[in-house]
């Protein structure tokens, strides 16, 4: 097994020739990371809240404006109805940012 590298804010998978991001323990899930799943019988969903999958019951915020069941990402209300989201700083860039403050094209 290689060393675990930092990428900037993720770490890689510890196993040889493995790029996937760490989930538990120096591994990805595919090479032995322990992860809740879902408690239902024949899922294999990851468990979020409770013991089980959002499909099997695991509460949700939901957007307060009305007649909106989007997810909520900031302040009670989705990207559609007010949430800032962040863009990346390149100059001319409309995308959002996903690491370090730039998007994928631009480094992230």
């Amino acid at each position: 097994m290689k060393e675990v590298v930092k990428k900037r804010h993720k770490y890689e998978c510890s196993a040889d020739r493995c790029t996937n991001n760490v989930k538990k323990g120096g591994v990805c899930i595919g090479h032995g990371a322990n992860v809740k799943r879902c408690s239902s019988e024949e899922c294999t969903n990851q468990a979020q809240k409770g013991g089980v999958c959002v499909r099997h019951g695991a509460k949700v915020k939901r957007c307060s404006s009305e007649g909106c069941t989007n997810v909520v990402k900031q302040g009670g209300v989705c990207i559609r109805h007010g949430a800032k989201v962040k863009r990346c700083s390149s100059e001319g860039c409309t995308n959002k940012a996903q690491i370090g403050g730039v998007c994928m094209r631009h480094g992230a």
